[in-house]
């Protein structure tokens, strides 16, 4: 192929993909698009909507995000000021009660002075002392009311008459430790930080401890609660900033954590009123027609679709590069056993999760492109249909065992009646996943029941659909799959035995062929199926004149009355005639590729050589080289020139009697020698080390073959000699069996 076919190949190829993924992203959008209703606000609802997947209740969520808001208290901080005011206004209260004790119960005694040189009689000097005095009641009263007058002006406090009097009647000492007592709990209770309520309840623990804890004066507990509830006010302050913080938290803390309304809860009931509401979940949710096109989801879908594009070419590249310079039916093939179960899906996910029926490309990819081609686009496939099932998070795990147990039981098929065992495997490994996911989740037993029914069905008549659409793959496509390649090879083929019939020494011949490249094959990691019913086939053309190859004569041979230049001509024909045999029968084209290039365009040497000396004889010109060469393409792929090796080794071996593995080696290493001369294997694809794998291999074959079994007439001498009387059943012995092994 040269440069400008492959660029031709790859840019069709591509186009085929670009349509593809184009494809693919339309029809994962219509899969994952919902049932949509035409619904309008204040309408009755005539279904039960359930939601189509996960979602936020936005309307409330916001409802509860208010409410939480609404209950956040007012933030309240302590204020130095208050606490301040508070203690100075005690101090000043205990203060003015002390003057006012002092007007009333102490008398100071002031002396007249007359000094010299003063004519004022009048002047008077500081008292010279103190001295108590009794007053009587209408001065106490006079002293209560002044006190509470005084207290109502100058410190905005409305003094009990009761607490008044107390204040005034009450002993000196009893005063002075009331008034410690005050003063110190003030600035105690002050420093905290207290409400309205929270200073109550400190004044009554004050008050109580105050009582179990005086030793003196106790009963004035109570009383010294009393002032301190007078004057004492709440410390704290309402702080805006605070407050809104506060509320903005808790509101950002609910919408934050939305209520969700799970897949599958039913959000409208059948004959519900379509609120205002709920017609915007219904729009949000795409359920509604003519709700606004989706383009959030057309984007995701389109980068997913090009992501996994993007995935399958670095595959593609790394381990399947052939694939993008072959012939466009290759890729077609590839494409279409995609899409077929992405467009089925789009019609079954919605309502049944569980039914993708993905297992048909599992099938179909890895008869094809082999086992390690189909997991990984089984895997890229279960990735765009997972949006079709509203990301149903069983799944994945159900779709990928059944994909990944259809592929092994696919890639290991080895017989045409082991397509049953395809479709069971497949279908009960589906199920049993199904059934495990589902009790693992607690699901209802009838929900569980629907999973496995849904995955055992999806699981057989995929399989089964898609082993029943290979024949029309190889009918469109030309494709071949080891299912096929299994019908091929079955003794009963048609053309296998018109070439046991017609010719026999062909067969035979064919038949150790397809034991040596099917070994080779294994060894060099090419696809030993292809090679071993390639050369099933590979002489097909010698069906038109059986008797021109010496494989099939018995006596003369027609060669020797034929001019060297005719016979040239007619086997060098026999690989056309392969090839015109063989899509007669409509056999796929890696096996006529085979057929037609299992000759390359060796040279004929045995008759080039005749016609040499038949010329020199007559004085004559020798022949041109060229025509006794095969005109056909030299190989083009590993299996192609693994037969190549294969026929002429097995030729050269059955003509040349070898009988040693030295000297089958070394006529394997001249026939190896002379086509790399040739230059018969340089578009095959060997390297030099499978090469050298490929002669170990046949070498590996004819050891075996080389091991003879004894001859039967030399074994029943044997026995007759050592049993001359017994004619019932032999019994065996180990000198029956020859020194070397060999088996009866």
């Amino acid at each position: 192929m040269t440069g400008l076919e492959r660029k031709a190949r790859l840019a069709v190829n591509l186009l085929f993909v670009i349509v593809a993924a184009v494809a693919m992203v339309a029809t994962v959008y219509i899969g994952s698009s919902p049932k949509q209703y035409d619904l309008q606000i204040g309408d009755v609802s005539a279904y039960d909507i359930s939601a189509p997947r996960d979602f936020a209740d936005n309307a409330e969520t916001m409802r509860r995000a208010l409410e939480a808001m609404a209950q956040v208290p007012n933030v309240m901080i302590r204020s130095e000021e208050l606490s301040d005011a508070s203690s100075d206004t005690m101090r000043q209260l205990l203060k003015t009660i002390q003057e006012k004790r002092d007007e009333l119960y102490k008398e100071p005694v002031i002396s007249v002075v007359t000094e010299p040189g003063n004519s004022d009689p009048g002047q008077t000097s500081p008292p010279d002392e103190i001295r108590p005095r009794r007053p009587d009641n209408h001065e106490i009263e006079i002293a209560v009311s002044s006190l509470i007058s005084v207290v109502d002006q100058t410190l905005n406090l409305v003094l009990p008459s009761g607490e008044a009097d107390a204040f005034i009647r009450m002993e000196e000492g009893r005063f002075q430790n009331i008034k410690a007592i005050t003063h110190a709990e003030t600035i105690s209770i002050a420093a905290k930080t207290l409400d309205q309520q929270g200073l109550r309840a400190v004044i009554d623990d004050t008050v109580a401890r105050l009582e179990s804890t005086m030793e003196f004066y106790k009963d004035d507990a109570p009383f010294i609660g009393r002032i301190l509830s007078l004057v004492i006010r709440p410390n704290v302050e309402y702080n805006a900033d605070a407050t809104d913080k506060a509320r903005q938290a808790a509101y950002d803390r609910v919408m934050g954590d939305p209520v969700m309304i799970n897949r599958g809860a039913r959000i409208i009931s059948q004959g519900g009123v379509i609120t205002p509401e709920a017609k915007a979940m219904l729009d949000g949710l795409n359920l509604t027609v003519g709700a606004r096109f989706d383009w959030q989801r057309l984007g995701s879908i389109t980068a997913l679709v090009l992501l996994t594009c993007l995935a399958s070419v670095i595959f593609f590249r790394r381990y399947a590069s052939d694939l993008m310079y072959s012939a466009p039916r290759n890729l077609i093939a590839l494409l279409i056993a995609i899409i077929l179960p992405l467009v089925m899906s789009a019609y079954l996910a919605r309502e049944y999760p569980f039914s993708p029926p993905i297992y048909f490309a599992s099938v179909v990819v890895t008869a094809y492109f082999g086992l390690r081609t189909s997991i990984f686009l089984s895997s890229l496939l279960i990735m765009v249909i997972s949006p079709m099932t509203s990301f149903n998070p069983s799944f994945p795990i159900v779709a990928m065992m059944g994909c990944v147990v259809a592929s092994l039981f696919t890639k290991g098929t080895s017989r045409q009646d082991n397509y049953a065992r395809i479709i069971l495997a497949t279908s009960l490994s589906t199920a049993a996943t199904a059934f495990l996911v589902s009790f693992l989740q607690k699901e209802s037993w009838a929900l569980i029941s629907s999973h496995v029914t849904q995955a055992t069905i999806s699981g057989a008549l995929s399989v089964i659909i898609g082993i029943g659409i290979m024949p029309l793959f190889e009918l469109i496509f030309n494709t071949v799959s080891p299912l096929r390649l299994i019908e091929l090879s079955q003794p009963g083929h048609p053309l296998m035995r018109k070439l046991f019939v017609e010719a026999p020494g062909t067969s035979q011949h064919s038949m150790m062929v397809a034991n040596l490249a099917d070994t080779a094959a294994e060894a060099v990691g090419a696809n030993a199926m292809i090679a071993r019913v390639g050369a099933y086939f590979h002489d097909l053309g010698k069906l038109e004149a059986p008797l021109m190859f010496t494989e099939n004569q018995s006596g003369e041979n027609p060669h020797d009355h034929l001019p060297p230049l005719e016979s040239a001509r007619i086997i060098t024909k026999h690989p056309e005639d392969s090839m015109a045999i063989g899509r007669k029968y409509r056999l796929p084209l890696p096996l006529l590729r085979i057929a037609h290039e299992h000759h390359g365009t060796t040279v004929l040497q045995y008759f080039w050589n005749k016609a040499n000396e038949e010329a020199l004889e007559k004085g004559e010109d020798p022949p041109s080289i060229d025509s006794f060469r095969y005109k056909t393409p030299i190989p083009s792929s590993r299996e192609s020139a693994i037969v190549m090796l294969a026929d002429s080794t097995e030729a050269a071996m059955r003509s040349e009697g070898v009988r040693t593995l030295e000297q089958a080696e070394s006529l394997i290493r001249s026939i190896i020698k002379d086509k790399i001369d040739q230059e018969q294997l340089t578009q095959s694809g060997l390297s030099f080390a499978d090469i050298d794998t490929i002669l170990q291999s046949f070498l590996q074959v004819y050891a075996g073959h080389f091991h003879e079994r004894v001859p039967y007439r030399m074994q029943r001498l044997r026995k007759t000699a050592r049993q001359p009387e017994q004619t019932a059943t032999h019994t065996v012995i180990k000198e029956d069996y020859p020194a070397n092994g060999a088996t009866i």
